[in-house]
């Protein structure tokens, strides 16, 4: 009787010389699968997104120096954030006016939820640090991510013989135009304007009529806070009606900024008016943006930087902003786009070596 052969399991190069064509179909799907997937799931930039292990906790306030911003914030917030679980680094930045503490993570590490934790405990700092009424600015946090560049930087100009001169075009970016912008498509991440000019209501103080009337720039500024304000003032009621009262001095003009009362001096009113010169202009210009077109620098203009998610593509999120950029030049004659900075000839150049 002869011996029984043992039995051998699945042989799969056996299998695949006995089926040549089904691995061959395997192959050739797997290689349309391939280019499908790059040429539109894979997301297209500039260089692979890494997320950012830093937070910053920004505080500013006009009028310190630095060293008081190092005192009274920055040192405070430091000390209290060295609570924080899973922190690998903290340090701190102190300017006139300004302060930020950084937060440093292990790479890896859940930035929502970080930011969260941090958000928690400075709502506790937030009772460390001095107040100064109506010009307190609490301390909020920023994700540092030097990674997420503009993709595109759009420079906004406009006709002047139609009214938009630098201060209107800066109101037209930071409303319609950021709005607009971030609507365009799901991918953008943030549009933010820069240069141009902000309205500004100024109060310039005599100081001759304010010696007159014996009184302070610090009494000024105090009638400011307590009467630039809206507010619920109560209500009354009667058998038909329960009428709501408010308060509404908001500084909306020179002219509301220059009646508001300062001090009683006999049988008057001293207002703002009586010893300052109000007026509705623009912000002390510090920075510009200029545009080189055409071989020559063009004048000062608005700069609109457009950021993108980590998993957009760029040729994607640039062609949705240009179409609506074309829309706002419809919508608002005078107004012109112009492409500064675009990314996506490079990341087209990128994948075409790729190939």
């Amino acid at each position: 009787m002869l011996p029984e052969e043992p039995k051998r399991g699945f042989n799969f190069v056996r299998w695949s010389v006995d089926n040549p064509y089904v691995v061959i179909a395997f192959f050739l799907a797997l290689l349309v699968l391939g280019f499908i997937a790059v040429k539109n799931w894979m997301p297209r930039r500039f260089m692979p997104y890494v997320q950012s292990p830093m937070l910053g906790i920004v505080t500013e306030m006009q009028g310190l120096s630095a060293e008081d911003m190092e005192t009274y914030f920055s040192a405070p917030i430091e000390q209290r954030m060295a609570a924080v679980p899973n922190v690998r680094y903290i340090r701190s930045i102190s300017q006139d006016g300004f302060s930020m503490v950084v937060l440093e993570y292990p790479y890896g590490s859940d930035m929502q939820r970080a930011q969260v934790e941090v958000q928690s405990l400075l709502n506790v700092v937030q009772a460390d640090l001095p107040g100064t009424g109506a010009n307190l600015k609490p301390s909020w946090i920023l994700p540092i991510d030097p990674l997420n560049l503009p993709v595109l930087t759009l420079s906004l100009t406009g006709d002047r013989s139609a009214g938009w001169d630098l201060a209107k075009l800066r109101d037209f970016a930071d409303n319609e135009v950021i709005n607009r912008l971030k609507a365009a498509s799901r991918n953008i991440y943030t549009v933010s304007p820069f240069g141009g000019y902000r309205r500004q209501l100024q109060v310039r103080v005599d100081r001759d009529k304010l010696f007159s009337y014996g009184l302070s720039i610090q009494d000024v500024t105090k009638a400011i806070d307590e009467n630039n304000i809206a507010k619920p003032a109560g209500q009354t009621t009667n058998s038909s009606d329960e009428p709501i009262f408010r308060i509404d001095t908001l500084a909306k003009d020179p002219e509301t900024i220059a009646d508001y009362p300062i001090k009683a001096a006999g049988d008057r009113v001293v207002t703002i008016g009586d010893v300052a010169v109000v007026r509705d202009t623009v912000t002390e210009r510090r920075s510009a943006y200029h545009f080189m077109h055409g071989g020559r620098v063009e004048k000062a203009v608005i700069a609109i930087n457009v950021l993108q998610n980590p998993d957009a593509s760029s040729p994607l999120t640039i062609d949705s902003v240009m179409q609506v950029a074309r829309e706002l030049e419809q919508e608002h004659p005078g107004i012109k786009f112009d492409v500064a900075f675009d990314n996506s000839s490079f990341v087209d150049i990128l994948f075409s070596n790729m190939w």
